[in-house]
Parts: structure tokens; C-alpha cells; sequence
């Protein structure tokens, strides 16, 4: 009898599209309140959602935050707390101690390259464009971290695009759209048909329900202005 070992599990290193929360005060009472208020207004999309918390802009204040009703409040809000990054060392213990776990910070953004003028070719640079050819179906999911992203036709709705640049779809732009995912502010969002259930850029994510816009089923195109995300006809 020949016996076949088979791995129960398989680990494997994956980019994940994370909501982050960047603490600014170690006052837990006003960081529920902001947590709150942001969860309320978008109760679709932060449902059940998993949580980074960063703690960049507390530096050494961090000494004061309550790491376990930090995490306590977290878990009571309905998000789910995957971890904590950017904390100085003296916190890291308290973190650890209180359930924490301690994430490493990202790596930075790299510049994006300018357009190269008539006397300065760069030929040899290309841009990263991934082309899908078919309709993205519900409950499909198109993830291209590099670069821009083009839909030869439609989406539809339970789908997802996420792209490192900007999403191109020729055709009806269903279900969510995630531009500049890695921070890239200068991604847009382009489509034939806007009917989007959520459109983000750079982490800035609106519910089309929710914007002040008549272009819903024109062609159109979204793009950030400050912190604020904009939406103009194509044509």
C-alpha cells in the first residue's frame, strides 16, 4: 500500500487590502467615539472588518494608551483587531501582553516615474498595465498591486477590483472598485457606466449612494482632490 502524505495547512505571504486606524490621542474614550462615528457611516463596508492600528503619530504618549481596552473597544465596535504597527519600543511589551500583535511597517511607496519629455525618452521603462478581457463575474476579485488595471468589458456586482494605479473599464462599472492602493493619489478611476456599489482611491472610499452625483450609469471618471473624492463626465 503506498501511503501519500498530504500538508494539512499551507501558508503563503499575501498582499490584503487592511483598514487602517491612525491613532493621534492614547484617550480610548475619544478614540471609540471616532471609530464609532466611522463605522456608522459606512456600515456596509466596516462590518465584521479586520483593523491595523498605527501608532505612528503618538510616539512616546503611546505609555498612556490602555492596550487592553484599546483592544476591548476595538472588538466591541464589530471590527476584528489583526494588529498594531509603527509603536515605539517601550510599548511593544504592553502591546504583546495585552493580545496584540506586532505588525511591520509597510514599505514605503515608491515614486511614481514622470512622464518623460521629448528630450529626456525613457524607452526602456513601460508602463505595468494587467488587461482583463472578459466580464469580471460576482464574486470574482482582479488584484494587481502594480500598476493600472483595464476591463475590456463589463463588472458586475459582488465584484472587486483592486489595482497599485489607476482602473480602466470599458463597459458598465459594477461592485467595488479600489484605485492607488498603495497610497498612489494620483490613480483614477475611468468607466463607460458608472453603477458602482463603492469606489476608493488611496484609501478614500465613498458609497455611490452616497455622493452628490447625477452621473450614475454615464460615463465617468473619479479621482481624489485633497481628501475628498471627485466625479466628472468622460466626455
Amino acid at each position: 500500500m503506498n501511503i501519500v502524505a498530504v500538508e494539512a495547512v499551507e501558508i503563503k505571504g499575501e498582499m490584503l487590502l487592511l483598514n487602517v486606524l491612525h491613532l493621534h490621542s492614547p484617550d480610548t474614550v475619544k478614540i471609540k467615539q471616532g471609530l464609532q462615528s466611522k463605522r456608522d457611516s459606512l456600515p456596509q463596508l466596516f462590518a465584521n472588518s479586520p483593523l491595523v492600528l498605527d501608532g505612528a503619530a503618538l510616539g512616546n504618549a503611546c505609555r498612556d494608551l490602555d492596550m487592553q481596552a484599546l483592544r476591548a473597544l476595538v472588538l466591541d465596535l464589530g471590527f476584528i483587531p489583526v494588529g498594531m504597527r509603527n509603536l515605539p519600543e517601550e510599548c511593544l511589551q504592553s502591546a504583546t501582553q495585552a493580545g496584540w500583535a506586532v505588525l511591520r511597517s509597510p514599505r514605503a511607496v515608491p515614486p511614481r516615474v514622470e512622464r518623460a519629455t521629448a528630450r529626456e525618452p525613457i524607452a526602456s521603462q513601460k508602463p505595468s498595465v494587467e488587461v482583463v478581457d472578459r466580464p469580471v463575474r460576482s464574486g470574482q476579485q482582479v488584484y494587481f498591486p502594480d500598476g493600472d488595471v483595464v476591463v475590456l468589458q463589463h463588472t458586475s456586482a459582488g465584484s472587486e477590483i483592486l489595482a497599485g494605479g489607476s482602473v480602466h473599464v470599458y463597459g458598465s462599472l459594477r461592485g467595488r472598485v479600489l484605485a492607488g492602493i498603495h497610497g498612489d493619489t494620483s490613480a483614477r478611476i475611468f468607466c463607460q457606466k458608472l453603477e458602482a456599489e463603492l469606489v476608493a482611491i488611496a484609501g478614500n472610499y465613498r458609497l455611490l449612494d452616497e455622493m452628490d452625483t447625477d452621473l450614475k450609469g454615464q460615463p465617468a471618471m473619479v479621482w481624489l482632490e485633497g481628501e475628498k473624492l471627485k466625479i466628472a463626465p468622460m466626455f
